[in-house]
């Protein structure tokens, strides 16, 4: 495993009190056959410090605090933070006000996954600073980058309650979706006309604001036309597999996106 094998001292161990404590606790099953492998979890505390564990074969509502507290290890800050250089900043005053979206630390125990994470959190960082130089009022806000301890820990945005994946679960009255898919798509001609790419437009990826305005998320995949990606493209909203940056992934997901939809509304009529 990536992560530090030795058990931290008792003094710095995280204080997990219940599953609630935890930032993240999943389930990882068998990609093939379904079947369950492993519970994981996470946990980031105050200043940032990041904790990864996992428990083969125990489901994760079976899990005890002791098992937590005892399986959990610290990773050390360069396996997953970048270095902080040219950034913008936010103030620690300052964070209550927005959604911290942190460095994927729940693939701690995959070799190959955890070396890029830094690398995706840097360059998401870099198009945010430039997309918060070229706004939109259909993709997220970017306030900045959390630091600590000369590293982006995390990037400030905009906080939104509704995800567009849950909309129908979450709001009562009817979702217009021809004005949603307008300003989808309006959204996605600006990151174009800046010679852009999103390349992982999903419904988990879109939020929606108090007037159903659908804002743009996630731009961990976004690169320059033609440019190589680390990551891009979500199970079932994607043709194809790629691995270079290109405008029809989002014209194919937009399509995508506006079936479902329209089969959703239809299920609840």
């Amino acid at each position: 495993m990536p992560i530090e094998q030795a058990r931290v001292d008792s003094n710095v161990c995280p204080d997990i009190r219940s599953k609630r404590d935890l930032t993240t606790l999943s389930e990882v099953e068998n990609y093939e056959t379904g079947e369950f492998i492993r519970s994981t979890f996470t946990y980031v505390d105050k200043e940032d410090t990041a904790w990864f564990g996992r428990v083969p074969g125990v489901r994760k509502y079976d899990l005890t605090v002791e098992d937590l507290k005892r399986e959990l290890r610290r990773i050390p800050d360069e396996k997953i933070y970048p270095l902080h250089t040219w950034m913008s900043v936010v103030s620690e005053a300052d964070r209550k006000n927005f959604f911290i979206k942190r460095p994927k630390i729940s693939c701690a125990d995959n070799d190959y996954e955890i070396k890029l994470v830094p690398r995706i959190l840097y360059e998401e960082a870099e198009i945010l600073e430039f997309l918060k130089q070229n706004h939109h009022p259909n993709i997220i806000r970017y306030y900045g980058c959390t630091v600590n301890r000369g590293r982006i820990t995390g990037l400030a945005l905009e906080r939104h309650q509704v995800i567009l994946q849950y909309r129908y679960e979450d709001v009562p009255h009817d979702l217009d979706i021809a004005a949603c898919m307008n300003g989808i798509r309006a959204g996605v001609r600006h990151l174009h006309s800046l010679g852009l790419a999103h390349n992982d437009l999903n419904p988990t990826n879109i939020a929606l604001d108090r007037n159903d305005n659908p804002i743009i998320l996630d731009f961990g995949s976004c690169k320059k036309f033609g440019e190589e990606l680390l990551s891009g493209g979500t199970y079932g909203w994607i043709d194809e597999d790629y691995s270079t940056s290109a405008r029809r992934h989002d014209e194919t997901a937009m399509d995508k996106i506006e079936a479902w939809l329209i089969e959703e509304k239809r299920k609840r009529a």
